[in-house]
């Protein structure tokens, strides 16, 4: 048994290394790991890699288990799943009687395999998920999105990821989901998602979260050096929207690019930065030049670090056509100070009120977009007004001691309270 002095312990499994500076997931559950480190305790995290080894970390230890399965993602999840379950299995002493385990996403299922490996050597264990949506539901979105239009090669492996979805990650995510004591979501989109899929027998707890510049980028902390994209920009001087992203079919980059040829067309002036990866990066790209946009517009592909974009934006652009849930670079912008443009789509109204702190558009309406955009553009006023109000909405919902506080209430609330 732990000692009182002793912070708990959490098992985390989440399939990815945390340690890789590479998406939304990944520093979400950096984040995680500061949070519940602040909250009091000792976060484990259990991850696939090409190698097996441990590195300790300011957000937790990271536990490496080799897989020579590949990718490295949630599609692989039936594949990787022993490889995890025999490194928690490794290290969970035989002095452990009880375990609290903590899944994300749709290695939730592996949660529940390794609580019955341990249950076979008399360890009880009490597995909570976090759910941000299904992998189902996502591949669906990215298919909604593509429309059975370009890229054709894009559209026709989504359809093959998703047969394979439906083979081999929905029945995993349906075990974890119904098996975990405690479903935690961020909004009440993802309740509804989760639950049509995997029925009523899911017991949901809302949750706090915020994101790992919340822990890292205190009010105050001066502004990293202007990004060399932003400062080839022109006009020089003139309004900077931002868009951090990936470049997928769910998330309406076309639609913004769109706009962005509509707003040069009026003779708006705005510079424009488009940040992150993804399978259409060419082709948003390709779209830019053919817009005859690069002058005032960049995309930039992934960089190492978003918010030192994000802290330069006057204005910040959401224009997704489905999020399942909400957005980390959303809360990362009203972090920053930047007046937020955002569709009204899934967890994002759950975050935001129209014409407070962010303005609303329907997803998918370029001419939505546009005005909406020509509005902050033009009216410094509106544009101080809204970015204040998301600044204040970050402060009083998005910080750091809040995702703490309510992580710290709920494994207390497991049977799991904080050392101390």
């Amino acid at each position: 048994m732990l000692h009182d002095a002793m912070p708990p312990r959490v098992i985390v499994i989440a399939g990815k290394d945390p340690a890789l500076i590479d998406g939304g997931s990944e520093s979400y559950l950096r984040a995680y790991g500061r949070a519940a480190r602040m909250a009091g305790y000792d976060p484990q995290h259990f991850c696939v890699s090409d190698r097996f080894d441990q590195q300790e970390t300011e957000f937790g230890i990271i536990h490496r288990a080799r897989s020579p399965f590949r990718p490295f993602r949630g599609l692989m999840v039936a594949a990787h799943q022993r490889f995890v379950v025999d490194c928690v299995d490794r290290h969970v002493g035989p002095d452990d009687r009880t375990v609290l385990i903590h899944t994300f996403g749709p290695w939730s299922g592996v949660g529940i395999a390794a609580a019955r490996r341990l249950r076979r050597r008399g360890i009880e264990s009490t597995v909570v998920a976090t759910a941000f949506g299904t992998y189902n539901h996502e591949t669906r979105g990215k298919l909604r999105g593509l429309n059975g239009g370009r890229p054709r090669l894009l559209w026709v492996q989504h359809w093959a990821e998703l047969a394979w979805t439906r083979l081999t990650v929905d029945p995993s995510e349906h075990r974890g989901y119904t098996g975990a004591q405690l479903v935690l979501v961020n909004y009440h989109s993802v309740r509804d998602i989760i639950r049509r899929q995997c029925g009523d027998d899911v017991r949901f707890r809302k949750s706090a979260y915020c994101s790992e510049a919340a822990f890292l980028r205190e009010e105050g902390t001066p502004r990293t050096a202007l990004p060399a994209a932003i400062a080839k920009l022109q006009p020089r001087h003139a309004p900077l929207l931002v868009c951090v992203s990936r470049h997928d079919p769910r998330k309406g980059v076309a639609v913004l690019v769109q706009a962005l040829a509509a707003l040069r067309e009026r003779e708006i002036p705005f510079r424009a930065c488009l940040v992150g990866g993804g399978l259409l990066l060419d082709y948003h790209r390709r779209l830019v030049e053919e817009a005859r946009l690069t002058a005032c517009t960049v995309v930039t592909g992934r960089v190492p670090d978003a918010y030192s974009y994000l802290e330069y934006a006057d204005i910040f652009v959401l224009p997704s056509l489905e999020e399942g849930s909400g957005s980390v670079s959303l809360l990362e912008a009203m972090q920053a100070g930047a007046a937020p443009v955002a569709s009204r789509v899934d967890g994002v109204p759950e975050d935001v009120v129209n014409e407070e702190n962010a303005l609303l558009v329907e997803p998918g309406d370029a001419a939505a977009l546009t005005s909406a955009l020509g509005r902050l553009l033009l009216d410094t006023q509106l544009r101080s007004r809204i970015a204040r109000g998301a600044r204040e909405n970050y402060r009083e919902h998005f910080s750091a001691k809040a995702f703490a506080d309510d992580l710290r209430r709920i494994y207390a609330d497991l049977g799991f309270p904080a050392a101390g």
